[in-house]
This record gives C-alpha cells, sequence and structure tokens, in this order.
C-alpha cells in the first residue's frame, strides 16, 4: 500500500489569522434537520446542518428516477409507454397520481411533465419500468442503487421510485445535493426541473387532455415566498419525512443547490430554503486562490521497483465560494503526495484548501489534483534506442554475404539430394565458411536525465521471441 504524505503549509497562500468572525447566530434561523447549500459548478459545500444524517427524502426521489430518464433517453422522449397493472396500482391510498390506467398508451414525455409538475407517483412507476433492465419496477429500483453506488451516495438507499415511506428508503443532504449535481447534467433534465409554466398531456387512447402545473412556492407562489433567483427545484412530504426540498438557484454568478430535509409546517421546506438562498447570496463570493509556490520530488519508479528518476509535482490555483467574514489570506493548503510514483498505477496527488474550524462555513473549501511535470523526459532517457555506428556498413555485408551463401547451400542442397548426398552435413560445413552476421549496437541510458553516463551493450546474437407534493399537508409525496 502506498504510503502518502501530508504536508501542511500554514503560510503559503499569505498570514492565515481568521478575520473577524460573525457569531453563529447571524445564521439563517430553520426549522429543518438536516441542510446543505453546494456550489453547483465545482460542488463544493458552503453551507451544511447534518449533512451525513440519514432521513427520508419522500418525492425528491424522483430526481434520481427523472436522472435515469433522462440518461436513458439522451434527449428522444418520443417513446409510446403501455401502462401496466402494477404502474396504476402498486400505491398507497392518498398518494398524488395523474390517473394513469392500465392499457393506457402515453408518451414519454408527457410522463416526464407529469412526474415533476405533479410528483406523480404512478408516472414514477411508469419511468422505472422505462430504464429498468428487465420493464419492471424492481428492475428500475435496482438501477437506482446501482446509480447510487455509481455516485457514491453512502447514505442513500431506494426502496421504490417515487419516495412513499418504505423504512429502507432513505439518503442525505450531501447525498442528495450530489445527486442534483449529475441530475443536472443529463440531457433535458433541465428543462423539467425548470418549468414553471402548464404542460398540457395530450389526450390517449383512454383518457381526454389533461394540465400539470409547477406547485413551487418559490417560484410560482405569494411574495412572501417568491425567489426570482430560484430557478428549479422539487419538493417532497410524507409524515415520516416531513416536508423535503431540493431547489436550483442563479445570481450574481453562483449557481448554488440547496437540499433541505425534515423541514416543520406547512411551507416549512420552501420557507427554509428561501432563508438559507437568502443568506448565501448575501454572503458568499467567488475568489480565485492562487497556487503555493512549493513544488515537491517524487521518484519514479519503473517495474522493477527500480528508481528511475524524479518527477516534480506543484499545486494548482482553484475558485472557492468564501463567507465575506473571510479573506484568501485565511485559506491554508494541505498536500496529500504519495511517497513514489510507480509506473503503471497511476498517480494521485492533491492539494486540499482549507480553514481553520469556523461556525460560517466548512472547513474543506476543494481539494484538486497536482500537476506532474519531468515524467516524458525520464521515459525517453530511458527507453532502448537502437544506434548507427561506424560498423553499419560491415553489418549490411555480413548480411549480404550470410544470404549469398544460404542461397549457394540450398542449391548445393537439392544437386546433393538428387545425387544421394548429404544436405545436413554440407549446411553445416557452409555455416562454418561463412560466419555470422555482423555485430549489432544497442545504447541504454538509465537514471534521472543526465544523471548516469551512457552504457553500450555489445550484442553479438541478437535473439527473437514470440511473443441519479404539490405543497400540501394532504396528498403523500
Amino acid at each position: 500500500m502506498k504510503k502518502l504524505v501530508s504536508i501542511l503549509a500554514a503560510a503559503v497562500l499569505g498570514a492565515a489569522v481568521l478575520a473577524p468572525t460573525a457569531a453563529a447566530e447571524d445564521l439563517p434561523q430553520v426549522t429543518c434537520e438536516a441542510y446543505v447549500v453546494m456550489d453547483a459548478d465545482t460542488g463544493q459545500v458552503i453551507m451544511e446542518k447534518n449533512p451525513d444524517e440519514v432521513l427520508y427524502p419522500a418525492s425528491i426521489t424522483k430526481i434520481m428516477t427523472l436522472g435515469l430518464t433522462m440518461e436513458k433517453a439522451q434527449g428522444d422522449w418520443s417513446a409510446q409507454l403501455t401502462i401496466d397493472y402494477d404502474v396504476a396500482h402498486s400505491l398507497e391510498s392518498n398518494s398524488t397520481h395523474i390517473a394513469l390506467l392500465p392499457g393506457e398508451v402515453v408518451t414519454l414525455e408527457d410522463v416526464i411533465y407529469g412526474t415533476q409538475l405533479e410528483s406523480a407517483n404512478d408516472g414514477a412507476n411508469a419511468l422505472a419500468e422505462y430504464f429498468g433492465d428487465d420493464g419492471t419496477i424492481a428492475s428500475g429500483v435496482e438501477k437506482m442503487n446501482a446509480k447510487a453506488q455509481e455516485l457514491g451516495l453512502t447514505n442513500t438507499h431506494y426502496a421504490n421510485p417515487h419516495g412513499l415511506y418504505d423504512e429502507n428508503h432513505y439518503t442525505s443532504a450531501r447525498d442528495m445535493a450530489n445527486l442534483t449535481r449529475w441530475a443536472m447534467q443529463q440531457p433535458g433534465f433541465m428543462d423539467v426541473f425548470c418549468r414553471n409554466d402548464e404542460w398540457r398531456m395530450a389526450a390517449t387512447n383512454l383518457q381526454p387532455e389533461r394540465a400539470f402545473h409547477c406547485t413551487d412556492w418559490l417560484r410560482v407562489g405569494g411574495p412572501l415566498l417568491y425567489r426570482a433567483y430560484e430557478k428549479g427545484g422539487k419538493s417532497g412530504f410524507h409524515d415520516q419525512a416531513g416536508y423535503t426540498y431540493v431547489g436550483y438557484a442563479e445570481q450574481d454568478g453562483l449557481n448554488l443547490i440547496v437540499v433541505v430535509l425534515k423541514s416543520v409546517g406547512l411551507n416549512g421546506n420552501y420557507k427554509d430554503a428561501a432563508a438559507l438562498l437568502d443568506y448565501a447570496f448575501a454572503h458568499f463570493r467567488r475568489v480565485s486562490i492562487a497556487s503555493p509556490q512549493d513544488t515537491y520530488e517524487v521518484s519514479l519508479v519503473g517495474g522493477g521497483f527500480e528508481s528511475l528518476g524524479n518527477v516534480q509535482v506543484a499545486a494548482q490555483g482553484a475558485d472557492v465560494l468564501l463567507n465575506d467574514a473571510f479573506t484568501e489570506a485565511d485559506v491554508t493548503a494541505e498536500f496529500d503526495i504519495p511517497e513514489q510514483y510507480v509506473l503503471g498505477q497511476g498517480f494521485s496527488a492533491t492539494v486540499t484548501y482549507l480553514l481553520k474550524e469556523n461556525t460560517l462555513q466548512p472547513t474543506t473549501l476543494r481539494t484538486v489534483g497536482l500537476t506532474v511535470s519531468g515524467l516524458e523526459q525520464i521515459l525517453q532517457a530511458n527507453t532502448y534506442v537502437p544506434q548507427k555506428t561506424a560498423g553499419d556498413g560491415r553489418m549490411y555485408l555480413g548480411i549480404g554475404v550470410a544470404v549469398a551463401a544460404a542461397a549457394i547451400a540450398i542449391l548445393l542442397a537439392v544437386r546433393l539430394i538428387r545425387g544421394g548426398g548429404g544436405l545436413q552435413s554440407l549446411a553445416a560445413k557452409r555455416a562454418r565458411e561463412t560466419g555470422l552476421p555482423a555485430d549489432f549496437q544497442i545504447i541504454t541510458r538509465t537514471g534521472a536525465v543526465n544523471s548516469t553516463p551512457v552504457q553500450t551493450l555489445d550484442v553479438r546474437r541478437p535473439s527473437t521471441k514470440e511473443g441519479h407534493d404539490e405543497q400540501t399537508d394532504l396528498p403523500r409525496r
């Protein structure tokens, strides 16, 4: 196992003296059990409370369901879905739906918008069958769990595609933020997630036209909750989860994801999200942290674990979001560098930009990779290179002689065979008389660049080998 060295550069970016900080009571007061505010561009978490606590998501589960649908469809939503009994009837009473009926033929696009705007649980079932490997809801749930594992969502597990209560259906605020960041990258997801206008579902073989509406109070609510910066979102509710919400907001060059879990009271999730985003946009700004000047050397090791030389690793700068209580001079850098770079095993060296412990934002800002230089030169210096020498003429002459001798030997052998002579004895005699091909010279350069003299190997006999609810206190979503 590689041993990692951790080097704390406490003064690498300037005097690391914390600026006066605001009191913790100046942070927004919220009712939710857990929350995360994340920079959508970089994944940096800028505000958090119990970010890894395992809680129930309710209908924000549908972010994963929609994300997997978008990933499979790749922008083509023209598929025709035939609703089966399980889609329409495997739901508890008093849960939100768009009245899909067994045998009804609907378009994927209509189900997508119904699932997002009306938080349709039957719609989520239909989508799970769409992206499941064998066309069942259960196989869709398997895909959801597989994607959670792929994305590193260690506090997340799915038991259904819609979010109705199940003891084994849970997540965390951090996982929901990372999941949303992934889903935002899937083709068409943001068109659905950010839609405020009504969507009309075309008449089907069994039912007339239906209309779906956005119920996100931060985007379409009254003056107390409406926020112009809020561009997209999904809410959820059931008794065990309380009120949940995931939103996406843009203002002053900042693009933020907010997650609130287990908020209290009608509209509590919207009030909490608004309070967090109001604070974040008022108190955070993007700054560029210059790269430290430190450069470190790491031994490059070959397949035989011999050192071939040293590569140089250096830090890169990074853009981070800082609370206005801090400046760039409050940021320190911590390096994580393997002791060796083993060829064929990859190389991961990082620098993490940090703040001291405080009550305003997480101490870890960002982790970025280090740059590596000098690798190509070392590899070139340790490669076998055939060299032309003064003996090349003799080599070509020797080859010519050998070819001519071989031709003569074959001719004589044919005559001897016809005359009863021995081919093997004559060939052996001719080989002794004509000799072997002329010399080859191979130059080997080893060690670091310019670190060792050139070695010459004289090879006379070269050989070959073959060689990711509607807001009301009634329906569960």
